[in-house]
């Protein structure tokens, strides 16, 4: 009987060792970050990879910030477009399979036109960037934290006929979704200020020159030129331009004061108005701390998007998709680097673009 109690004595001895053990291992085992999971289908190559390396930049200054003070950690998930919709439909699909990502940063305004209609059904919330289409009320689960086209080729058209107190334009505009969009905005803006539009014709991606459209433009001898696209065509239109000594006034969208484009069109670029953000001094001192370059406003955008959606995991500590959408619709004067952001019932957002002109070489802000 002695030998039994002793037994069952040593037994609950040993358990409670192993409990306290437990306890104590428990306790001073680090605890594993929450970590949230972001994805963003941008054009890694291709033809828009330099805007997915502008739009990266500023995707992963944010995070870096967030990561090296907060216990939450924010992962983004990157999958590549090709800037092909299809492409894009795919990389969607598998991405929303695989890591299940509540949230998904898209670029490129044919992507995010092939992809909307995809979110309601997936049940993830998609936030567009460098987008000018309308996205706005495709899905309940799509929104847009970036100038829509009339922010920009809008805000352009406004500026050739109230400020520069020009009367007729000629445009040309990239043929894809984004330039057709950002045409028939600046069009319907200029006219309806009482504007006439004397040649507009369009561009290939690739296409490599542009001498013939050029000496068509130049024969209506437009006040303005209202020039659109990206890609290195835009660069080499910019110097066509002057080869040929068009001297209607230059104006042109965001793609002009790229450190590339600059770069490409050279002295040919010297005088040019076109649409940018504005963005704080605060951003711009980050930014070049750690890339040793100026920002871009694909940037700019992207390290908004990022703190916005930071924003609502501290307020929720729940990442879903419903949680997302609902706070994003609350989201009212949000003091982003590119200024304050408000989100409109609709998805889309208040943002708009200022003018500036290239001086010395480097984009200035035009003073109102």
């Amino acid at each position: 009987m002695k030998k039994k109690i002793v037994g069952w004595i040593v037994g609950i001895v040993v358990v409670v060792v192993v409990v306290v053990a437990s306890v104590t291992f428990y306790k001073r085992a680090p605890k594993e970050p929450e970590v949230y999971k972001i994805g963003a289908i941008l054009p890694l190559t291709g033809p828009g990879s330099i805007f997915a390396q502008y739009i990266k930049e500023g995707l992963d200054l944010a995070v870096d910030e967030i990561n090296s003070t907060s216990s939450s950690k924010i992962k983004i998930l990157y999958e590549d477009s090709k800037n092909q919709p299809k492409e894009a439909v795919s990389a969607y699909n598998r991405l929303v399979a695989t890591e299940k990502p509540p949230v998904v940063i898209v670029a490129l305004s044919s992507i995010a036109k092939a992809l909307a209609p995809l979110a309601t059904s997936t049940k993830t919330v998609q936030i567009g960037i460098a987008v000018a289409i309308p996205i706005g009320g495709i899905s309940e689960y799509v929104f847009r934290i970036y100038p829509e086209a009339h922010g920009m080729a809008g805000v352009m058209a406004k500026f050739d006929i109230e400020k520069l107190k020009l009367k007729t334009a000629g445009i040309i505009y990239i043929n894809d979704e984004f330039g057709r969009y950002s045409y028939e905005v600046f069009k319907e803006s200029f006219e309806k200020l009482g504007g006439k539009i004397v040649f507009a014709e369009s561009y290939e991606l690739l296409q490599k020159d542009y001498r013939s459209q050029i000496m068509k433009l130049k024969r209506t001898n437009p006040n303005c030129i209202y020039l659109n696209g990206y890609g290195i065509a835009y660069g080499i239109i910019v110097k066509q331009l002057k080869e040929l000594g068009v001297t209607s006034q230059l104006t042109a969208d965001m793609t002009l004061g790229l450190p590339n484009t600059l770069e490409q069109a050279g002295d040919a670029a010297e005088g040019v108005y076109f649409v940018d953000g504005k963005m704080s001094t605060e951003f711009t001192k980050k930014f070049l701390n750690k890339y040793q370059k100026e920002p871009t406003s694909y940037a700019g955008y992207a390290y908004d998007q990022i703190n916005i959606l930071y924003k609502i995991i501290r307020e929720n500590k729940l990442f879903t998709s419903d949680v997302i959408k609902g706070d994003l619709l609350k989201i009212k004067d949000y003091p982003g680097a590119m200024g304050e952001i408000s989100i409109l019932p609709n998805g889309e957002s208040t943002v708009e673009f200022v003018a500036k002109q290239i001086k010395n070489g480097s984009p200035i802000l035009v003073q109102d």
